[in-house]
């Protein structure tokens, strides 16, 4: 695996921590940290750490998170572009990063390209669910004008990624919208249900229509399709109820001696709780559509969610997901040579 180094908020330390973290976890792993070599030697001889499964490849120049996407992604010499050129290469399975998302998804599709059948790269984001099994919701901020095509690509691609990396059988698919009628949403949702409903047997897919927002949390489709407007709000709202659960909880505890005592003994049963809210549980986003691994963390991840991001990468490469993705995007190309229009999204029957 190949990791920006140089990436995210908090600094060259917890990324490589994370590394570290992440081969201790596994047997089948190497980690290739991407960055200022001098920097990095550095830091592993003050640490002492020495492993066999860490080595180093050198990038001088470091993206800031302000730092525009496609200057970014032209130069050749920063951690981002030389991790993805890596994976381009051949000599890593996959690229992490909780660097400037623009520069990484940029890059990704300059130096990678994407799939022959897709159109636009969906981030994927994983949500909890009531049912114990979380649920996979895309687009994440990647596109945030989507047409109905592109819902169709996302569709195809998030039941692939359930199927092979979250081992669901026959993933359910959902449209996100103001109303589970057909007739409900705006006129890309509803061009886009239409478009999937007409498909979905020839796609493979498990479609099951529409469904709201009260829904998401429900456990009631395995993968939601929505585009990255509003896919990104959702994203940040859900984070925030981690922090909010936590400080509601604090700050009622105080109330009382008695609920001071409550809530010791509720801490161990609330933590493992609201744990499925916490991003860092989850490591990081991948980047679908592109021909290659590529996985997307918070700028402000932990060393547990980058070595969780870099531990989901080994999965998606040992998966053999790119040639899972390959195959079932190839079916777009068959509906493509059918509706000639599927381009403009405004395919009629």
């Amino acid at each position: 695996m190949a990791l920006d180094a140089a990436g995210g908020d908090m600094g060259m330390a917890v990324n490589i921590d994370a590394a570290v973290d992440a081969i201790s976890k596994s047997r089948r792993l190497e980690v290739i940290l991407v960055g200022r070599q001098s920097e990095i030697d550095d830091y592993l001889k003050k640490k002492r750490y020495d492993f066999d499964e860490l080595s180093i490849c050198n990038a001088e120049n470091i993206v800031l998170m302000h730092d525009n996407p496609i200057s970014a992604a032209r130069d050749k010499n920063n951690s981002i572009s030389r991790g993805i050129e890596l994976v381009r290469n051949g000599k890593a399975d996959s690229f992490v990063s909780v660097g400037n998302t623009g520069a990484i998804a940029t890059a990704a599709f300059m130096r990678l390209g994407r799939l022959a059948d897709v159109e636009r790269t969906p981030i994927l984001g994983v949500f909890p669910a009531m049912t114990g099994k979380p649920t996979a919701v895309l687009d994440m901020g990647a596109n945030v004008d989507s047409r109905p095509c592109h819902l169709l690509q996302f569709a195809v691609m998030g039941a692939t990624y359930a199927e092979h990396i979250m081992e669901r059988e026959n993933p359910r698919v959902a449209l996100l919208s103001i109303g589970e009628e057909s007739t409900k949403g705006n006129a890309a949702v509803k061009e886009a249900h239409r478009l999937i409903s007409k498909n979905a047997q020839m796609l493979g897919l498990n479609f099951i229509g529409n469904i709201e927002g009260r829904d998401i949390l429900s456990g009631r489709a395995d993968v939601i399709v929505c585009d990255g407007f509003v896919g990104n709000i959702l994203l940040k709202y859900t984070e925030s109820i981690f922090s909010l659960v936590k400080m509601l909880f604090k700050k009622g505890r105080r109330i009382s001696l008695l609920s001071l005592l409550g809530g010791l003994l509720l801490y161990p049963s609330l933590k493992r709780t609201i744990k499925d809210f916490n991003y860092a549980e989850y490591g990081g986003a991948p980047l679908l559509g592109i021909k290659g691994n590529v996985v997307i963390g918070h700028g402000t991840s932990s060393a547990k969610a980058i070595a969780n991001a870099i531990l989901l990468a080994q999965q998606m490469a040992l998966a053999k997901l790119q040639e899972a993705m390959l195959k079932a995007t190839e079916k777009l190309k068959e509906l493509s040579n059918e509706n000639k229009n599927i381009g403009d999204g405004l395919v009629r029957s």
